[in-house]
């Protein structure tokens, strides 16, 4: 197993609280149902993230994400520049699926892309990349040093660390909301999740793949021209010019609609 990073390997002090920016969309408060024994774990599974002799700095702000937001987000550790997917060779790595990894990362979390990016959330309302900050900045640390015969093991956002394994191997293995089927139950992993035990990653945030509109264009390209050939008739060296395509909820991955339509030359 590769050694263990923590935050003080990546800051040399402790960063800045940042500045929000008004225009960005925020998550609404999560709501769960603490005890105040709960609470005081939340903190401490949090503070388990941040070295020691900065608690007495970040307790009280991760008291008050707790009661404002329903979670505990840290953005003090929120990179200070907004972010955006990078060509895969500006980013630092032993390994390019380390690299691809923090490619897929910064997409999900671009101002552009995400629904709340300052709350990690890529789409679906409560889809997140990770839990925190914290757990993105420990996870882009061990993808600059994982190499190509390495794995790097994700729980719910949390980095348990790079263990050494093949070329053949997967460089990344992820879980995401896994609970005890007792326990499976909304409210129970809405409180789950205010702990900071467990990510509802949705299909492809936490698994740091999303690629929004783009990325089903293809399948409804394909979806589209087959619907003209089987309901109008149209060959295959058809196109659709003159044919009006109506839809609806064009938000998130269906605003691959009108990019496919316009592609097969319909009126989007």
């Amino acid at each position: 197993m590769a050694k263990p990073i923590s935050l003080n390997t990546i800051y040399s002090s402790l960063p800045e609280y940042p500045i929000f920016d008004s225009t960005i969309r925020r998550a609404p408060k999560r709501t769960s149902s603490l005890s105040n024994k709960d609470k005081e774990q939340a903190i401490m599974n949090a503070l388990r993230y941040v070295p020691t002799q900065w608690h007495a700095a970040v307790m009280d702000e991760f008291i008050e994400e707790l009661d404002t937001f329903g979670r505990i987000y840290g953005y003090r550790f929120m990179p200070k520049t907004p972010l955006k997917a990078l060509p895969i060779d500006k980013y630092d790595g032993h390994s390019v699926e380390g690299k691809a990894f923090q490619l897929m990362i910064d997409n999900n979390l671009d101002h552009a892309v995400a629904l709340y990016p300052y709350e990690l959330v890529t789409y679906g309302e409560s889809g997140q990349v990770f839990q925190n900050w914290m757990q993105y900045q420990l996870t882009k640390a061990y993808l600059k040093q994982l190499k190509s015969d390495e794995t790097l093991v994700i729980g719910s956002g949390h980095p348990y660390g790079i263990f050494k394994t093949f070329k053949h191997s997967p460089r990344v293995m992820i879980t995401n909301g896994l609970m005890i089927g007792l326990y499976d139950t909304p409210q129970h992993f809405a409180r789950a999740q205010a702990l900071g035990v467990t990510n509802y990653g949705q299909m492809t945030a936490g698994g740091w793949m999303y690629i929004g509109p783009q990325g089903i264009v293809h399948g409804t390209y394909s979806t589209l021209l087959n619907a003209g050939r089987l309901k109008l008739g149209l060959g295959n060296n058809d196109r659709l010019e003159g044919v009006l395509f109506v839809s609806s909820g064009l938000g998130g991955m269906s605003g691959a609609q009108g990019k496919a339509a316009k592609l097969r030359a319909a009126l989007g």
